[in-house]
């Protein structure tokens, strides 16, 4: 299984950059109405999701530590490898804002919106995740 999943996370990065781009055209966001509230909550809760999920992580497995994210293992234990699916998850929201991005140019004012919320949530993830990291640094290893 460990050959595999290397395989598997190449074939995802192709098909979040297509769907961010995708889900950025004008027929799609013409529908949909974000606010700067809303992206100011998105920011705040992803910021603080992974120290939330890492803690539930350490008190549900009862572990005393975790593995550090790799390539050769599957996202899927959230309760049980925590770090593992929170890299996947952040990686992939990050290659959905960048396919996002590549549509902007043509994005109307809610796709612009939009658009800020996609960066908002992966600038919370990447920064709830350093959080995380430096919270339980001595609990994570290679």
């Amino acid at each position: 299984m460990k050959r595999i999943w290397p395989i598997i996370y190449g074939v995802l990065i192709p098909i979040m950059i297509f769907s961010g781009y995708q889900d950025l055209q004008i027929e799609v966001t013409e529908k949909t109405n974000a606010d700067w509230i809303f992206i100011g909550a998105a920011f705040v809760l992803t910021a603080l999701a992974p120290i939330g999920l890492v803690a539930y992580g350490f008190l549900y497995s009862k572990k005393e530590s975790m593995r550090k994210p790799t390539w050769d293992r599957h996202p899927i234990g959230w309760w049980t490898d925590t770090l593992q699916p929170l890299r996947v998850t952040l990686l992939l929201t990050a290659l959905y804002t960048l396919g996002a991005a590549m549509a902007l140019p043509n994005a109307g004012k809610k796709g612009v919106m939009i658009f800020i919320f996609y960066s908002a949530s992966t600038a919370g993830l990447f920064i709830g995740e350093r959080l995380a990291y430096l919270v339980y640094r001595r609990k994570i290893y290679v």
